[in-house]
């Protein structure tokens, strides 16, 4: 078999127009094709994990009864790897594969590439898990930051070739700088995203503490942002009426810069005061930066 490189190399944008049309399975059966890339059995104790995996949760009780089905009626459809160090690594498949695990299993049929990057590998995982409805916040920001630092994408890239906004795509993110105990606790379904991007404000002096207030008295977001605004609050402060309009355009920059925009003003009529962007590191101001000048 003649070496073969993956010709994903249109780039994300392509891609993910594919899947709007078919799913991803049939797109990858389709690459594989074209590549001629013939189905071969491979030991399974020769096949490592993929290294870029977002998925860091798998559900046991799915993969224990795929394993059922594969010991019914066998692998309906091949896995696909690559060829590493003497091994073999996943790049679509895991779940297949840990299944035949399960259903003991020897060999497990298989598309073999042998010239396949890294920067491939991570991209064609972003793409068979990120639609997926059930890839949790935590692994959906981990997806998104292992493109930005491996592979040089930026947060206009991915809100181009996913259809999200900036806004969507750095919020996410921003997830990754919350404790690992809270990243834990949402991973397992007990903080929501909503809940938990309200412990980013610069307010919040102990999230960790804030957090399992949430979960211990079940907050939903509205009773989080009322928490954190009466424990921050003035009893002096008198809360002022803020024009739809204004309301309209903070939304706006908030969109535009993709994090947290706020204006301050002592007058009514906001007829002058002071815009605040916030940014949550280097990277983030460097990138609003770079929007300014454009």
């Amino acid at each position: 078999m003649g070496k073969k490189s993956l010709a994903l190399g249109r780039g994300l944008d392509h891609i993910f127009k594919d899947h709007q049309r078919e799913e991803i399975k049939n797109i990858i059966e389709e690459e594989n094709k074209k590549n001629g890339l013939e189905i071969l059995k491979i030991k399974i104790d020769l096949i490592d994990p993929n290294p870029f995996q977002p998925r860091k949760i798998f559900n046991d009780e799915e993969i224990n009864e795929l394993a059922e089905t594969i010991k019914q009626h066998g692998l309906i459809q091949p896995i696909t790897v690559r060829k590493f160090n003497g091994r073999y690594q996943i790049v679509s498949g895991e779940r297949r594969t840990r299944a035949a695990k399960i259903a003991q299993l020897e060999e497990i049929d298989a598309y073999v590439y042998e010239l396949l990057s890294d920067k491939n590998m991570g991209e064609w995982a972003l793409i068979e898990n990120i639609q997926r409805v059930d890839l949790n916040p935590i692994e959906l920001a981990q997806s998104y930051q292992q493109l930005i630092e491996n592979h040089g994408y930026t947060h206009e890239d991915l809100s181009k070739s996913l259809g999200k906004s900036r806004s969507v795509i750095t919020n996410s993110i921003r997830l990754l700088k919350l404790p690992i105990q809270v990243q834990n606790w949402i991973q397992e379904g007990k903080l929501s995203s909503g809940a938990a991007r309200s412990l980013l404000s610069p307010d919040i002096t102990d999230p960790e503490k804030m957090a399992k207030d949430i979960i211990e008295k079940g907050l939903n977001v509205r009773e989080v942002e009322n928490l954190r605004k009466t424990k921050n609050s003035n009893p002096k402060s008198v809360k002022q009426e803020i024009d739809p309009n204004i309301n309209a355009f903070v939304k706006k920059l908030t969109e535009f810069f993709g994090t947290k925009v706020s204006l301050h003003s002592k007058e009514k009529n906001y007829s002058k005061g002071s815009i605040i962007i916030d940014y949550y590191s280097l990277e983030d101001l460097s990138r609003i930066q770079e929007m300014m000048d454009r």
